[in-house]
């Protein structure tokens, strides 16, 4: 990578509000030098959603085993770095080696769902490639899409050079192989293509024929160091896959189908990979990850082997979709040791009429039944799910049984538990039984929406999915190659991350859906039984299965549920390790640790900061106390937080310790933190005083890119002259300084929260620049100081 080309985009994330999104440069991220063939990889949205999808983690991993092969990461990015990017000429670029994305041989985009459309045009165009496979040319890389959201691939004919249906583990690793050959070859585009055409799994746009999904049966693939993000994700965890596929065929789930046949892994092979993982990561909590966890029959086996361990290192188990109910409630509670948090139900319906045609078994009694039981055990807080639309709604008044179903379990509960509602409309999804139903219109979910939260008391909170978004979902779920010059025009006039409410903008889309497509809300009506469908070019393998589950009575029992788990739950071992984790209740020592935040990890918060710190103590084994009640949370305090873009010398922590340590932090935490974050010292401290109550000043260095930037800050405090039109005196915001070489000041200042202003407010105001700091002015702080005796002195 050039230095300038560096230098560029080093400076625009001084401009935006989360750098972190796009500095790569983390934990466990291994960067080739010089690969024979790069490959892009994308989930389409932005970082802190990308980065939690494990399908990312899972084809990276096994592409960057190939020699000669890099599989990097670009993900979409928010408005300002746009704005930045484009304003400035910085093509969007990979985050392993800040390649442009028009210099890699492929990009790939793993769609899981129907509203990334836009932001996958928004990643090509940003990253210099022509939208429409039309415009291709050679020398331009592939564009290739898979992924559940594109089980219907037709919407995204016009812009992909080929998709690949299925499971990606081995068909990914195929397709790069495939690439680096005709690269080494120097294969003409089309003939490439017609090569990787041959590949099970692979269709091409507009090709004709089928295309057989492609199942994976082989062991699982989560890597055992996987990338770390700098920065805070919506999903903030270790994952391991143990099952893939759902044995459960609920008519409305479009992944229970996708990911047929239903895999479970081996529980010894998912419990050392957990261990690994968390060993390599350091999080705090880890998910075993399973479309329906309850039907994992090792899970006793695989709770026994890794649970007692994690409880007693105040690591928590989630199981995300762990079916509730009696069965179930032992293992719930056995869970909940370390962090006691909510419970969610997917009740789906409030009638149970409505749940038998979904093939959904939940009897309403046995909910109020658990309802009862975990209100007794102490649990707070309930978070219950509901689909509005299902089939049989204009038979049922489904508004009214799901007021009076709440109603019930808020008086189960003696109103002494919190109720926290979703309610979500129906999209009917490709490869379903229910793909030939109706998806009701948006004035029907409106009127349903109101009247549930009219219905029902304060007391119990009711929140809905956006509408209009899940109109387009359903749009360009059940749409054909029509939309694509409706998708096209959406990107162009503005649309971009239409999953996120605040950005989404249906307005856009229906304009253009009315003067691109009229009679485009036939999309969403009824199917009939023998009318072809646009996602027949796909064929998922399990087409019989869901002909006769959508053809059954529609009132007829559900299949039943049987079976139980391999092991019971070894409840002992667990309340024995918890007991040994109250072990570091205890306070036997604090020491105050002094780390430096340099390069790249000036651009990480102080939060985010914060949370590396700790995962790095977890991967040391340090042994680190943590406080008690309903959240447990190692006891750790910061000095004052450092605003984005300023180096640090002097980040200091106060760490409190239940046992003494065998070795100094230096050498325990050396290859745990991410490449910019260093121990610099510590110490044993006396006393209960926290850092930042002792903390008066703190000492800067400003490194100015010109001399004459420097003389004139220099001379401006020479001056005395006050700050702010007078708002902010001189002797008040600046405590001491000196020149610092030839074109720089040593500065010393209140912190925040006593006088003064922020450095680089400072900077800014001494030099009359508006571009500090930045690349050619840098600021470090190089102490934080206390007073002792009436004079100003390093902490640490």
């Amino acid at each position: 990578m050039k230095d300038k080309y560096f230098r560029q985009i080093e400076r625009l994330l001084h401009r935006v509000q989360k750098p972190a999104r796009y500095m790569g440069h983390e934990m466990n991220l291994a960067v080739k030098r010089d690969p024979k063939l790069r490959i892009a990889l994308s989930y389409p949205d932005l970082y802190e959603v990308g980065m939690s999808n494990n399908g990312i983690r899972i084809l990276c991993d096994a592409v960057n085993r190939i020699d000669g092969v890099s599989c990097e990461r670009v993900f979409a990015v928010e408005r300002d770095f746009e704005e930045a990017l484009r304003g400035e000429g910085v093509p969007l670029y990979t985050l392993e080696s800040f390649t442009p994305l028009s210099e890699t041989g492929a990009i790939g985009f793993n769609v899981s769902h129907e509203l990334l459309a836009a932001n996958i045009l928004q990643i090509l165009d940003l990253g210099g490639v022509p939208l429409t496979r039309r415009d291709r040319k050679e020398g331009d890389p592939l564009v290739i899409a898979g992924g559940g959201g594109i089980s219907n691939p037709l919407p995204l004919f016009d812009f992909m050079d080929l998709f690949f249906i299925g499971d990606g583990e081995e068909g990914f690793v195929e397709i790069a192989l495939v690439l680096l050959a005709g690269k080494e070859a120097g294969m003409a585009r089309a003939d490439l293509i017609a090569s990787l055409a041959e590949i099970d799994g692979l269709l091409v746009p507009g090709g004709g024929g089928t295309a057989l999904r492609r199942v994976y049966r082989g062991p699982m693939k989560d890597p055992e160091r996987p990338i770390v993000p700098n920065m805070r994700i919506a999903q903030d965890r270790a994952v391991v896959e143990i099952s893939r596929g759902c044995p459960n065929l609920c008519a409305f789930c479009h992944s229970g189908y996708y990911d047929l046949p239903y895999r479970a892994y081996g529980h010894r092979e998912a419990g050392e990979r957990a261990l690994e993982i968390l060993k390599n990561t350091g999080y705090d909590e880890v998910t075993l990850s399973s479309l329906s966890v309850s039907d994992y029959r090792a899970l006793g086996g695989l709770l026994n082997m890794i649970l007692p361990s994690l409880t007693e290192r105040g690591i928590s188990v989630s199981l995300p979709s762990l079916r509730v109910d009696t069965s179930t409630l032992p293992l719930i509670e056995i869970l909940s040791e370390v962090r006691r948090t909510s419970l969610t139900f997917a009740v789906e319906s409030g009638s149970e009429d409505m749940r038998r045609r979904a093939n959904k078994s939940l009897s309403n009694s046995d909910l109020i039944d658990i309802v009862k039981h975990l209100k007794r055990r102490g649990w707070k807080m309930l978070k219950l799910y509901f689909m509005l639309g299902l089939p049989g709604c204009e038979e049922f008044d489904e508004a009214e049984s799901i007021i009076l179903l709440l109603r019930r379990i808020l008086d189960a509960t003696e109103r002494r538990m919190e109720l926290n509602v979703t309610l979500s409309p129906f999209v009917p999804k490709p490869h379903t039984p229910f793909q030939r139903r109706r998806q009701m219109d948006t004035p029907y979910f409106e009127e349903a929406v109101q009247r549930i939260k009219r219905g029902l008391p304060r007391k119990i909170s009711v929140k809905n999915h956006d509408l209009q978004s899940s109109q387009l979902e359903g749009v360009i779920a059940r749409g054909d190659s029509r939309l694509g010059p409706v998708i096209l025009a959406s990107y162009r006039d503005g649309c971009r991350l239409d999953s996120w409410t605040e950005f989404a903008r249906f307005d856009i889309w229906r304009k253009n859906l009315d003067a691109l497509l009229p009679g485009w809300e036939s999309f969403l009506s009824a199917r009939g039984g023998e009318e072809p469908l646009p996602w027949d070019i796909v064929d998922i393998g399990y087409r019989k299965v869901i002909a006769r589950i959508a053809g059954r009575d529609a009132c007829g029992p559900c299949t039943a549920r049987k079976g139980g788990f391999d092991a019971e739950p070894d409840a002992e071992a667990v309340r024995a390790a918890m007991g040994r984790f109250r072990e570091r209740y205890a306070v036997v020592a604090r020491y105050r640790l002094k780390l430096s935040k340099t390069g790249m990890m000036k651009f990480i918060s102080h939060m985010d900061f914060v949370e590396i710190l700790k995962r790095g103590l977890r991967m040391a084994g340090a042994p680190v106390s943590f406080t008690q009640g309903f959240n447990k949370r190692e006891r750790l305090s910061m000095g004052h937080p450092l605003q984005l873009g300023i180096e640090s010398e002097s980040e200091l922590a106060d760490i409190d310790l239940f046992a003494p340590l065998d070795q100094g932090f230096h050498e325990l935490l050396s290859g745990k933190l991410p490449q910019g974050m260093e121990v610099l010292g510590g110490g044993y401290i006396e006393g209960k005083e926290p850092v930042m109550a002792v903390t008066e000043a703190a000492a800067y260095r400003i490194d100015f890119e010109d001399r004459k930037d420097a003389d004139a800050a220099a001379a401006r405090l020479a001056s005395g002259e006050d700050f702010q039109e007078g708002l902010v005196p001189m002797d008040e915001t600046v405590l001491g300084w000196s020149r610092h070489g030839e074109s720089g000041l040593k500065v010393i200042m209140p912190v925040i929260g006593r006088k003064g202003m922020r450095i680089d407010a400072l900077a800014r105001a001494l030099a009359g620049r508006d571009d500090i700091p930045g690349p050619g002015t840098r600021i470090t702080r190089s102490a934080l100081l206390r007073r002792k005796e009436g004079v100003l002195e390093p902490i640490l």
